[in-house]
């Protein structure tokens, strides 16, 4: 395997690439918060660790081996918390509830000490000592599924120089032992957990770019175990896969960020764990993150990329039709090494936040478009509330759930649910959601 291509320099796209003309409205976004936390994030994550209804950040920091936190306040500001230890030179952060606590846990892979360590969160944004499990050659990348059908969450690990994607089969009490690990040739870097074929069964999308380029795609059997079932070449040094409904089937898509190739290349799923190359945008300068989600409210999924030699996001707001508008940029700090879209401020409208490798911070850019009608109680926001969805708001209201099990049961959004808006839901229950300006 050869090295120098994995820290190549990054070029110039040699062909034009085709950029959608569609009229699109872009997203809006708020000047950029910034959050100093420590040099030389690589990573983030976000989630409620603290589960006071406000979204926290996970960044790792490999030249330290430190794993830190942005934790977010009821009023809206932000407090740095850390650092953790995990492993020897952590690369990847994901959240998870892995011991079914309704606590949410990190997982974290460690490029030299060739290991995922699992820390158990407590629920109050500290977590428990680090639990280590050996995989193997440089662990990149971590993802996060039930593998083996016994609804207990599992872990799959790309590790890098030994060509294979490790299995960690999850006890549900937060330990893991190791399943036979997938042979994956090419180096794979990162990876994506998601149902791409639509039989009810986690696949793995994996991109590899240490001696190949490409985005290969490991159909799950249901029992621990996968088996290759697409390969497809991309352009120079694809970064961790995105998986989502670009066109206008419900079949899953494909997107990914080339880093040497300063483009996203889209592809398009057939149904049945294959893909073709669709289209691609132009990015900024070594894109070495994305992230997908509908950032202007049209009901089309959007992308964002994390441009680390331009210092920006770069956004493309998607038409619908695998196809996305030129590229909007948001300045940034410096050197961009990650992206995440979530919901940050809880209005129920996704947001931006970025992990700056040179700067040490976290950049946060709120997103301008206005709330959506909340029906209170509507947790997954079908536009009805059922019984199991009235359990859900109890429970949070009785603090014995996570506020991110239901956070359309929080109407005021002020972190809490109390007897008005559990009174609201019921209401809602039996006489049905108030409709949405528009429809009928």
């Amino acid at each position: 395997m050869t090295l120098a291509r994995h820290i190549a320099i990054p070029f110039l796209l040699l062909a034009t690439l085709p950029i959608a003309a569609a009229a699109v409205d872009p997203p809006s976004f708020a000047p950029r918060v910034d959050v100093v936390v420590a040099p030389h994030p690589s990573a983030i994550a976000v989630g409620d660790l603290d589960r006071n209804g406000r979204s926290d950040f996970v960044t790792v920091h490999p030249d330290s081996d430190a794993v830190w936190m942005v934790l977010g306040r009821p009023s809206g500001d932000f407090m740095v918390s850390g650092p953790l230890s995990a492993g020897t030179a952590p690369r990847d952060v994901q959240i998870a509830d892995v011991n079914h606590d309704m606590r949410l846990d990190l997982i974290v892979a460690n490029g030299i000490s060739n290991s995922v360590s699992v820390l158990l969160g407590r629920g109050d944004g500290t977590f428990e000592t680090a639990r280590d499990v050996l995989v193997g050659h440089s662990p990149c990348s971590v993802a996060v599924a039930d593998f083996d059908g016994n609804d207990r969450p599992d872990i799959a690990v790309a590790n890098l120089f030994d060509d294979t994607v490790g299995i960690l089969l999850g006890s549900g009490d937060g330990s893991f032992t190791s399943a036979a690990p997938v042979a994956v040739q090419g180096g794979p870097s990162a990876l994506t957990a998601a149902d791409v074929d639509g039989d009810g069964i986690a696949d793995l999308v994996v991109a590899v770019s240490l001696d190949d380029d490409a985005i290969v795609v490991l159909k799950g059997q249901g029992n621990g175990s996968f088996a290759e079932r697409d390969r497809i070449a991309v352009g120079p040094l694809p970064t961790r896969p995105v998986v989502g409904l670009f066109d206008a089937d419900p079949i899953p898509d494909i997107a990914v960020a080339e880093e040497n190739g300063d483009a996203v290349t889209v592809l398009i799923g057939h149904g049945d764990g294959t893909f073709a190359p669709m289209s691609a945008v132009a990015s900024g300068a070594f894109p070495v993150g994305i992230a997908a989600a509908d950032l202007n409210g049209d009901g089309a999924l959007d992308l964002v990329t994390a441009d680390s030699f331009a210092d920006t996001l770069s956004v493309y707001a998607g038409t619908g039709n695998a196809t996305f508008a030129a590229r909007q940029p948001l300045g940034t700090l410096s050197m961009p090494r990650a992206v995440a879209a979530a919901d940050v401020d809880r209005d129920r409208v996704t947001d931006l936040v970025v992990a700056d490798w040179v700067a040490g911070d976290v950049s946060v850019f709120t997103n301008q478009l206005p709330s959506p009608a909340v029906c209170t109680g509507d947790c997954d926001g079908h536009g009805a509330v059922d019984i199991n969805e009235l359990v859900r708001a109890v429970g949070i209201a009785l603090g014995i759930a996570p506020l991110d099990g239901c956070i359309d049961a929080d109407a005021d959004g002020d972190g809490a649910v109390e007897i008005n808006e559990l009174v609201a839901a019921v209401a809602n229950a039996l006489s049905g959601c108030p409709a949405k300006p528009g429809t009928h």
